[in-house]
């Protein structure tokens, strides 16, 4: 893989399906990749992923030319900014609920004068196939900060976060949202509720020219997402994937529905 391209992609008004990698299996990066998703994003929140893990999913993305991101942990903010280093090219922080949060987000990853990340991409100037000085000057515009809005304080501070310098864009995570909104009742994508802010996010976002992106459960969520305005949809697991092949091998073979096994 060349230089990073998935912010052009979204300029030019493309619409991304990446490959959502839940499992530890660095090689799962390679297969999202190989099938045709057009990015892969390796979770260490939920995920089983550690650190080299999640390193040597990226360098699995990039073997295959697609560009990489990672979900990060709870507070994890120096993670993210090694992942950087490591050449992910979009990265996704969790539970941003505030302005302060999006700026301390900003204040890591982007380098001066938009924030103050810290020197050492030596693994990300390889992949990317070019050199230090070209990374320095073109990182902060090539390489995309995307903050979580998932809870009620997140959806309060909706525009102070978007309107944070540095920060390219928001990512919603639609279960949390639902759990958030409804005060612990309900985990339901499609909530009245959590579907009015989405609709309200994306307008405040576009107006901003931000990014936006949203978990997606399946292949039909991440149509239905793509029609509302999104410009990344996250489409997974691979566990996910794994299941419903499986459960559709055995099927076939038994001439039955075989075992049911829970989702991902």
């Amino acid at each position: 893989m060349a230089v990073p391209a998935l912010r052009a992609r979204l300029a030019g008004g493309e619409k991304i399906f990446a490959g959502w990698m839940a499992s530890a299996y660095p090689r799962m990066a390679e297969m999202l990749g190989r099938v045709g998703f057009d990015a892969v994003i390796v979770d260490l929140q939920h995920g089983e992923a550690a650190f080299t893990e999640a390193r040597d999913a990226i360098v699995a993305a990039h073997l295959v030319g697609k560009p990489a991101g990672i979900r990060a942990g709870l507070e994890a903010f120096g993670e993210a900014a090694r992942l950087l280093d490591c050449g992910a090219e979009f990265v996704i922080l969790p539970m941003i609920n505030s302005a302060a949060d999006a700026r301390r987000l900003v204040d890591t990853l982007k380098y001066p004068p938009v924030g103050g990340r810290s020197w050492g991409p030596t693994r990300a100037v390889g992949l990317f196939e070019t050199d230090a000085e070209t990374y320095r000057a073109r990182a902060n515009d090539d390489f995309i900060v995307l903050a979580m809005i998932e809870t009620r304080q997140a959806v309060e501070a909706m525009e102070d976060i978007l309107d944070v310098p540095g920060l390219d864009g928001v990512f919603v995570g639609p279960s949390d949202l639902s759990i958030s909104l409804s005060d612990g009742a309900r985990l339901d994508h499609r909530m009245p509720e959590s579907v009015a802010v989405m609709e309200r996010l994306l307008v405040a976002a576009k107006a901003r020219r931000k990014v936006t992106a949203i978990f997606c459960s399946g292949g039909e969520a991440a149509a239905r997402n793509a029609a509302m305005g999104f410009d990344i949809m996250a489409v997974g697991s691979d566990w996910a994937f794994f299941i419903s092949g499986a459960q559709a091998a055995l099927k076939a073979a038994r001439g039955d529905d075989g075992k049911k096994v829970a989702s991902y």
